[in-house]
Order: C-alpha cells, then structure tokens, then sequence
C-alpha cells in the first residue's frame, strides 16, 4: 500500500521524541551505507502549530528515508522524491478535510490549529471495521488520530483512514482518506448529524468508488 503518509509510532529510549507526533528526530546526515545523497529540504505545511508560533514543517527526503530504515521498511534512496511528496500531498488534503468540520465552529474559532498526531495502524476504527466489510477498498493501509486545538477551548480528536483506492485519481496517489470527529464528546455527535452529506458521500464512495 502506499504506506508513505504513515508516522512512525514509538522508539527505543536512546532516541530523542518529539511528543507531537511520538517521532525520533532524524538526523540530516546520510545513513551507513547510503549511495544516492538525498535532499535535506524541508517544506512548510499549510497546517499550523498549536503550542508555537508557525506551521508544521515535513521531514526532508533525507529524514524520511532514515525513518524508512527505522520501521525496517524497503527503502530505495531514489525514490525518496516520490515518497515525500506523497506524503506531504496526503497531510495537506486531511487537513483540508479536517478544516471541513471545523467550519461549523468558525465563530467561536476561526483559526484551530494542530497540537499533536499519532499513527495507529495496527488499531481498526469502527467506521474501518465496516468498510472492509462492504467496501471493494478494504482495510485502510494506515491510522491516524489527530488533536485538534479549538482556540485554546478543547482539544478535538479526529479519526482519520487511508485506503488504497485505484479509483481515486486525484493527484494521482490512488488514496482516499476518511476524516471525521471521533466519537469523544456529544459536540462531535452533533457535528456528525449536521453533515449528512458526508454521510451520504462515504457509504457511496466506499460501495462504487469516489471518483
């Protein structure tokens, strides 16, 4: 699958982590016995940070291979490019997705920002669960939760799933993602009833594709 939007989880105690995302810090220099030099730039995300001023910024070509080698996943150095961007284009567009929901509170917050994430691939969300049963997608390749700062008046959890979905061209990834406020609080029930249309828009794309 195209596991490139997946963070990695956890690290041994030797490793310095980020508690925003549960990350080691890579490091910018090339690793034992890599051929091809990678780029050590870093782009500037759209999404902002909730404890600092600033956006969040993606790792670097280089950084992410390293975290490649890490989770003892094939790393080609020469596809790093490739990885990165796809990367970087799928937290884009969850964000985008996740700024959907949040417009229903945009008087009283109209600028939430992101405070931590954390990948949790091995765990099924209920709403993946179902999927994989009805849906030609299947289980999602990968979990995140995000926490979403509202202005400093709570934090908001979101449940977001990638799938694999050959029929979903846009930016040519094939993925799909599915974001959506978890069940924690009665406002994300509500919020859940006021979009019927996702509703709608994710039963039907889950049977025949979102094309």
């Amino acid at each position: 699958g195209q596991s490139t939007a997946c963070p990695m989880r956890g690290a041994n105690g030797q490793d310095k982590i980020d508690p925003r995302n549960m990350m080691p810090v890579f490091s910018q220099e090339a690793a034992s016995g890599q051929s091809t030099p990678l780029s050590k730039d870093r782009e500037v995300s759209s999404i902002p940070k909730a404890d600092e001023a600033g956006n969040w910024v993606y790792p670097s070509s280089q950084q992410f291979y390293h975290a490649l080698l890490r989770r003892n996943k094939e790393a080609d150095a020469d596809a790093m490019d490739a990885v990165v961007f796809a990367h970087n284009v799928t937290n884009e567009k969850t964000w985008k997705k996740i700024m959907e929901w949040e417009k229903f509170h945009e008087r009283v917050c109209p600028t939430p920002k992101l405070l931590r994430f954390v990948g949790r691939s091995e765990e099924l969300s209920h709403g993946a669960w179902l999927t994989s049963k009805v849906s030609y997608m299947g289980k999602p390749f990968d979990r995140h939760d995000w926490f979403v700062d509202r202005c400093g008046q709570k934090t908001v959890r979101y449940v977001i799933d990638y799938y694999d979905d050959p029929c979903s061209k846009e930016d040519g990834l094939e993925i799909t993602i599915d974001a959506r406020p978890a069940f924690d609080s009665f406002g994300a029930v509500v919020d859940r009833i006021r979009r019927p249309g996702y509703q709608a828009k994710r039963v039907w794309g889950a049977l025949f594709g979102s094309r």
